[in-house]
């Protein structure tokens, strides 16, 4: 066989008893995982050990590597110890896998899965069919192998993280055989010659590394690697991939891989502070000219430049937006988006004072930098306060986001993917800055004369500037260009945001300075409030420091009914801290 095993002489032995208890979900072929389709008849109560890894969603280090190839060594090695019977990925078929996780599905545990659905992790089991992908694979037998390994990955998932101890202990006294995960790096797949039938097996195939799409290294994007790009959404009719769980009509949210397809003026979003779908302003649209009514030779696809600052036009700020992202503190100082709006959503609409992005600005320049400051009117609790400035900054995979609140210092030091735990199926995962070219694949709409907030003075909703731009789509994103600058002028994802950009305010070049990391501020000595740094300023799950001076801060909001100036704000600071100290 290819790759390690134990017990390989008697492997079958093993292999026999799950084909037999999978043979229906192998037969029907169309396994529908979420909890509204199984029955669970084996449920049991959770271990310590169970509960312990089921909400920790960091792997320590002994479960990681430092690519994809050594990743698959480490975790095999793991495998090969705690099963007696195992077998390389190379020498199951597809069939044979789908039927082993028919099996495992008899098993499952319906605690595991509800810590999984309840915390937003990628472990969580969602509906879906191979029906369709064993037809298009039968047909594209190319992919066989990409599948394969797919299937392997999801199997090795399945048992480690929805069976409990007990569970996977009575498997193994009946010599289930486990696969192991491939070893070496991802088969490419979406490239060959099988046209749209082998692009719509990929989609399957890669869906659930969305995210690697556009927050991949841009070196792995240009060169090509499997999963660092997204795919043609028009091979795929089951979105919105969440479910779109708080109702949003099409105006809100139209996603590409929904049906009936998303069409000009839908999608368009606006100014939105709230997560019912009234809780927004939406801008006027109109078509003016459908695809084959314009003049393609002055449609410009929404691309970055590879470095680019936004300042000022005339005094006025050139980039504005509203953040989205999931609630992960009371008061929204430190969050960021997300790929889902399960979550209760935190929204935040603020002017830039400045914006800097380098595509390849990372410290070894081979992923992303971007940075950018913020004057920001607090809502809610705060909203009698004085404005904050903050600054959100990203290279290689760790994000800071800097906040002076009022009269002390704060720097939340983060990494999306594991602050997230929806992403990562398949560790290491992390998520870089976007690709400068990530909707060079977009979907062009149409010509329409919408409304763009903010700038210029603009207002929002009925009173947003009325500009003629060119709407694209890509998945969840939606974004317009300048046909005369061939800037991009407004983007808009409904659980991520929406960002004005003035065509007048791009320069293309940067500051590298601007991406000095870990900001001074939030290694120790610095923020009196630092929220997961450790004492470099690097990310660190489990330090705290400083959260007293939230508190005050919070007990001064509570108090105030009017308006207050930061001297009255700073004096009372001092005070309340007096009486902690």
């Amino acid at each position: 066989t290819k790759g390690p095993q134990k017990d390989s002489g008697r492997r079958r032995l093993g292999m026999k008893n799950f084909v037999c208890v999978g043979m229906f979900f192998a037969a029907c072929s169309a396994l529908r995982t979420s909890s509204a389709t199984v029955h669970y008849s084996h449920a049991s109560a959770l271990s310590a050990a169970d509960l312990l890894r089921a909400t920790t969603k960091v792997p320590s280090t002994l479960f990681k590597g430092s690519s994809q190839t050594a990743m698959s060594s480490v975790l095999n090695g793991h495998l090969l110890q705690s099963e007696r019977y195992v077998v390389a990925c190379d020498d199951w078929t597809p069939l044979e896998l789908q039927s082993f996780m028919g099996a495992i599905d008899r098993h499952r545990s319906p605690e595991l899965q509800a810590i999984y659905a309840s915390t937003h992790d990628r472990r969580r089991l969602t509906s879906g069919s191979w029906r369709r992908l064993n037809e298009l694979v039968d047909t594209h037998p190319h992919l066989k192998a990409p599948q394969r390994e797919a299937h392997c990955r999801e199997a090795v998932m399945w048992w480690t993280h929805h069976l409990t101890d007990a569970k996977r202990q009575e498997l193994r006294a009946q010599n289930l055989t486990v696969p192991l995960l491939p070893v070496g790096e991802k088969l490419p797949c979406g490239d060959g010659p099988g046209g749209d039938g082998e692009k719509e097996a990929c989609v399957h195939i890669e869906k659930a590394n969305s995210c690697d799409w556009c927050h991949s290294t841009q070196a792995a994007h240009d060169a090509g690697m499997p999963g660092t790009s997204a795919p043609n959404a028009l091979h795929w009719t089951d979105g919105p991939d969440d479910g779109n769980p708080h109702g949003w009509d099409r105006k809100r949210r139209c996603d590409q891989n929904q049906v009936p397809r998303c069409g000009p003026c839908e999608g368009i979003g606006g100014h939105a502070w709230g997560d019912k779908n009234d809780q927004i302003d939406l801008v006027k649209c109109s078509v003016v000219s459908l695809p084959n009514e314009t003049d393609m030779s002055t449609v410009h696809w929404p691309l970055y430049p590879r470095k680019f600052t936004i300042g000022d036009v005339d005094g006025r700020p050139g980039y504005s937006d509203t953040l989205i992202g999931w609630k992960t503190d009371p008061f929204c100082f430190g969050f960021f988006p997300q790929n889902d709006s399960i979550p209760p959503l935190c929204y935040r609409s603020q002017d830039s004072t400045g914006k800097w992005y380098d595509a390849y600005g990372s410290r070894n320049g081979t992923a992303g930098a971007a940075r950018t400051d913020y004057n920001i009117k607090l809502t809610g609790l705060f909203n009698l306060m004085p404005n904050i400035t903050a600054s959100i900054l990203q290279t290689d995979w760790q994000m800071w986001i800097v906040n002076h609140l009022w009269v002390v210092d704060q720097c939340v030091c983060a990494d999306p993917i594991s602050q997230s735990g929806n992403h990562c199926t398949d560790p290491p995962c992390y998520s870089y800055v976007w690709h400068w070219d990530s909707f060079k694949e977009a979907q062009y709409l149409a010509r329409e004369r919408i409304g763009v907030e903010w700038l210029q003075n603009a207002g929002v909703g009925n009173y947003a500037k009325l500009w003629e731009l060119d709407h694209f789509i890509s998945w969840s994103h939606h974004a317009w260009t300048d046909p005369v600058t061939g800037r991009i002028v407004r983007m808009w994802k409904p659980f991520n945001g929406l960002q004005n950009y003035d065509p007048q305010a791009w320069i293309e070049e940067v500051d590298s300075s601007k991406f000095d990391s870990p900001p001074t501020k939030c290694k120790k000595g610095g923020a009196q409030v630092r929220i997961h740094c450790d004492d470099n300023g690097n990310y660190h799950p489990k330090k705290v420091e400083g959260l007293e001076h939230i508190e005050v801060l919070s007990q001064i909001a509570r108090e105030m009914k009017q308006p207050v100036a930061m001297d009255v704000v700073a004096r009372r600071h001092s005070e309340l801290m007096r009486a902690k100290a």
